[in-house]
């Protein structure tokens, strides 16, 4: 309750603006709340809480002041209310996990496929403390539910900046590199970006929330480390959002070497991630600090040092613009050739 009470201050400077952008400020009590009763949180918890209050609000007041944005936007966040019961009967559970966890001193528990699919070791693991992870159905249909807390209520406004730099109309091949629900390519279709969508993942539990939540794409299920060979140098664009930082350094090379050949001369790569700690101000320490422990994403302390732009350049992929979307980034990237 100490710990609660020394963000009652910092609270109150931001109530004003609360008023005015109400989704964040329920999205990210309800954060505070959950990480309360369930992590220990401390004076970098707390910096890092009152920072990102401000970033959401920031960024909802520069995409809704765009026009035609706001509608666009609340259309797509409508499908959520269909997954919002699931995820509010999933809290306990979840939060008796992470406990059992603590006690015992754990800091994954084992993932069980049930398919004969080859999925690469570093995958079969409980990421953002999911029952049976990323092959679990349930944590499929609340995702966008788990990143709208943890992103105080901006995720689907930090994936705007990738559908902004997509062309509008119906003629370019877009490959999504581990599509998830694929949700942002719904919000994407309602402004107009109504382009031929080929998704994959390794997860048949998100492909399946995909489908069931209507996605206008073929959907399949794929290593993005080795895509087909078919594909050399088919795609207009590419897509890869919130991907990097749940790889070992040496799958992202073999997945960024596989995104180069598919992608056509002149193509463009539009990347999404996490900022990294060259980025990082003195309140937004938090991430760097816990979130690999709070949320089990074991290899994002080394995506945060990884130098991207070097990167990409050694497999032909070149930076033309580097935007900041809150606590995410955008890199747009040509194909040399």
């Amino acid at each position: 309750m100490a710990q609660l009470g020394q963000f009652s201050a910092p609270l109150a400077e931001v109530l004003p603006r609360l008023r005015t952008a109400g989704r964040v400020g329920l999205h990210a009590s309800g954060l505070m709340t959950g990480w309360a009763s369930a992590l220990p949180l401390d004076g970098v918890d707390l910096s890092f809480f009152k920072k990102s209050f401000t970033g959401a609000m920031d960024l909802h007041e520069r995409v809704l002041a765009e026009p035609g944005k706001r509608e666009a936007l609340a259309r797509a966040e409508r499908e959520d209310l269909f997954t919002l019961p699931l995820f509010l009967g999933a809290i306990l559970s979840d939060i008796g996990r992470v406990r059992y966890k603590q006690r015992n001193g754990l800091q994954a528990l084992p993932v069980e496929p049930e398919d004969s699919f080859p999925y690469p070791d570093y995958y079969l693991t409980d990421f953002h403390n999911q029952a049976n992870g990323g092959l679990s159905l349930r944590a499929a249909l609340t995702y966008e539910w788990q990143i709208r807390f943890l992103f105080m209520g901006a995720n689907r406004l930090m994936r705007q900046g990738v559908i902004d730099e997509i062309p509008e109309g119906s003629h370019l091949d877009i490959l999504d590199v581990a599509c998830g629900p694929a949700t942002w390519m719904g919000q994407a279709w309602l402004q107009n970006r109504r382009h031929r969508y080929t998704g994959i993942d390794l997860s048949p539990a998100y492909l399946e929330a995909a489908r069931l939540l209507r996605r206008k794409a073929t959907l399949l299920q794929m290593n993005a480390e080795q895509l087909l060979p078919e594909w050399t140098e088919r795609f207009d664009l590419l897509t890869c959002i919130w991907l990097f930082h749940e790889l070992p350094l040496p799958a992202i090379e073999r997945v960024t070497a596989e995104m180069a050949r598919v992608l056509e001369p002149g193509g463009t790569l539009l990347f999404m991630d996490a900022i990294q700690q060259a980025e990082e101000t003195p309140g937004e320490l938090g991430p760097f600090e816990h979130f690999e422990a709070y949320f089990n994403e074991p290899y994002f302390q080394d995506y945060t040092r990884l130098e991207l732009p070097e990167l990409f350049a050694r497999h032909g992929l070149r930076v033309v613009k580097t935007e900041r979307w809150y606590m995410s980034k955008l890199l747009v990237l040509r194909k040399e050739g």
